[in-house]
């Protein structure tokens, strides 16, 4: 029997194969948005997204401080970093994943605004169907009077297949990286001008590399609040610490500032009063996120709210302070290092963990220098090391390192 016969079926046959296989990943892909427009005045203004695909929505308006939140199946976002400024009454729009099969929209209004009509322009010949919202100019009280409540939220997405509901039994000690912000809260837009990256991505990056570093030590499990770009509210990534009994918990970012020639590392441990107006400034933004990002606060149970910091153990903070202050020296080894580098304020991701906890801001996007070194692998590759060794000294000096 001549095989070279059957040659031309089975290459017909891998070629359907193939084609079968690349029309179902087109079929499985998400819906895209591709652009974004505003149009109108301070009376009335228009949103208008193109999407490929056919996406449901959802709307809801929260208060304090106003904003329209559109809600889609989860969608591509090929339009830019997570944010935008707006136009007429939209002050500014921010986009992405909020969890798992959601995508999330926050316009953060100038006015009260109620929308006109809302209603989508289908495409023709392969052209994006268009999302249309019309939004019209009304009073504070109507404004209250129409605030409704978003969906019932889907589970956490904190939680992965390789987290475990508990502390693993291991002698390694366990580390928690927090990459701050996400999905449709993009942090700082400082360096988008620089290297057109928001501050979510710059923390990601950072994060992956300092994990790889940490782990390859094998002297620690480390896990992380988010693995790739989605929201993370402020008190499932405490949480995660907290049910894993983690013996550090990092929580990481990239600062902004009104000057552009500041720039170095910084270190923030928890307290009650903040050691500087700066480091209150900055709490104060963080503490937003979870607003800006269009969570309704009203839906936190009772017990999260009423977690205040002298809860939180006083020997755990000293740790902190600790931590802060071996980071900070090793630091300076690698990186830019502000002349006070440790400081202290109210965050709410540091509140109510009993877990030694700091926030590092690695640098500052709106500093040119330091934008353009904190995406580069070197860089994060030192702060990773900075943290190694960081860790290592605080577990020798403070407990029987196992």
């Amino acid at each position: 029997m001549n095989l070279n016969h059957y040659m031309p079926f089975r290459i017909i046959i891998s070629a359907i194969i193939l084609v079968v296989l690349v029309a179902g990943e087109l079929l499985a892909a998400p819906p895209t948005v591709t652009a974004a427009r505003i149009g109108g005045d301070n009376n009335k203004t228009r949103f208008v997204l193109e999407i490929h695909g056919s996406p449901s929505f959802r709307t809801f308006s929260l208060a304090n401080p106003n904003r329209i939140v559109i809600d889609l199946d989860e969608v591509s976002w090929n339009i830019g970093p997570g944010g935008a400024e707006g136009k007429g009454l939209i002050n500014n729009y921010r986009y992405g994943l909020y969890t798992p099969g959601t995508s999330r929209i926050v316009l953060d209004l100038k006015s009260p605004v109620k929308i006109a009509t809302s209603f989508v322009i289908k495409g023709e010949g392969g052209n994006a169907d268009r999302l249309v919202f019309d939004f019209e100019k009304i009073t504070q009280t109507a404004f209250n009077q129409s605030l409704s409540r978003p969906a019932a939220a889907r589970s956490s997405a904190v939680s992965t297949s390789r987290t475990p509901a508990s502390r693993p039994a291991s002698n390694k000690k366990i580390i928690v990286l927090d990459p701050g912000h996400g999905g449709h809260d993009p942090g700082n837009l400082g360096g988008i001008k620089v290297n057109g990256v928001a501050e979510k991505n710059v923390t990601l990056s950072a994060a992956r590399n300092i994990k790889n570093i940490l782990e390859a030590s094998g002297r620690y499990t480390v896990y992380m609040t988010r693995e790739k770009d989605i929201y993370i509210k402020h008190r499932d990534r405490s949480g995660l610490a907290h049910r894993l009994n983690a013996d550090l918990f990092v929580s990481i970012h990239a600062d902004s500032f009104s000057s552009p020639d500041v720039r170095g590392a910084t270190i923030y441990t928890l307290s009650e009063k903040a050691s500087d107006r700066e480091a209150a400034l900055l709490a104060s933004r963080e503490n937003k996120s979870d607003i800006i990002a269009g969570v309704d606060i009203d839906e936190e149970p009772g017990e999260v709210q009423s977690i205040l910091i002298d809860l939180v153990k006083q020997e755990t903070m000293n740790l902190s302070s600790r931590f802060a202050s071996g980071l900070s020296r090793e630091l300076r080894k690698e990186v830019s290092v502000r002349k006070r580098s440790v400081r202290s304020a109210g965050f709410l991701v540091l509140k109510g963990i009993d877990v030694p906890s700091i926030l590092l801001e690695m640098g500052y996007l709106t500093n040119r220098t330091d934008a353009t070194l904190l995406m580069q692998k070197e860089t994060q590759d030192k702060i990773g090391q900075a943290i190694l060794r960081a860790a290592d000294n605080y577990f020798a000096e403070n407990f029987a390192f196992n």
